[in-house]
């Protein structure tokens, strides 16, 4: 997802906008949020019924003079090219698994990188992660117990719509950085000045959630 040149363009973000802020930022993108394994069953279980209805509508428009043995392979050489689709083609995952799932998915993950990765456990409680995955096409801002007290939901909606719109683009590591900056504009608005404790690194986390 991102580069060795990316890496060290987004932890110079980091590095930048943290300096006199009394908080941390910690960018992450994973390329989904979870294995979605019953999105592979799905797409093999529709494209089977599909190949079925379609011998069937054809069969009765116009008997089908073909052996039995070529029709039964029909069926499941279509289960597997569905199969295919369903775990490696997003357009066709984000169908399957609807928006409460990817929701849902997406909000799990990024809380365990929040705890996972120490962004809730600083001294000061003054963590704050950007989350963005890539499949799902969401980003969550999740901040530890010091930032909250003072800053506003709302006010890491430009943070991430700056995320969203870069990485529909594909530049990834563009939206990282432009997410940085102004969940550090936000946090400067909140009067969070000062000097963190740098527990957590500049390095942006990745993850592929399989």
């Amino acid at each position: 997802m991102l580069s060795e040149n990316d890496r060290a363009r987004v932890r110079a973000a980091v590095d930048k906008a943290e300096a006199g802020l009394a908080a941390e930022i910690v960018p992450c993108v994973f390329a989904q949020s979870s294995p979605y394994p019953e999105t592979t069953w799905a797409a093999a279980a529709a494209a089977s019924a599909l190949a079925c209805a379609a011998l069937y509508m054809a069969d009765v428009v116009r008997p089908l003079w073909t052996p039995l043995t070529t029709l039964i392979l029909i069926v499941p050489a279509a289960a597997f090219v569905g199969a295919a689709l369903g775990r490696w083609c997003p357009p066709v995952k984000r169908f399957l698994l609807g928006a409460h799932r990817m929701d849902d998915a997406t909000s799990r993950r990024a809380k365990e990188v929040f705890y996972d990765r120490g962004v809730g456990r600083t001294k000061a409680r003054d963590g704050v992660l950007i989350f963005a995955t890539l499949l799902e096409r969401r980003v969550v801002v999740l901040a530890d117990e010091g930032v909250r007290a003072k800053v506003a939901p709302e006010a890491w909606a430009p943070a991430i719509a700056a995320m969203t719109a870069a990485a529909a683009d594909g530049r990834v590591a563009d939206g990282l950085i432009a997410a940085v900056e102004k969940a550090a504009e936000a946090l400067r608005a909140a009067g969070l000045a000062g000097q963190g404790g740098r527990e957590l690194g500049d390095d942006a986390i990745e993850g592929d959630g399989r």
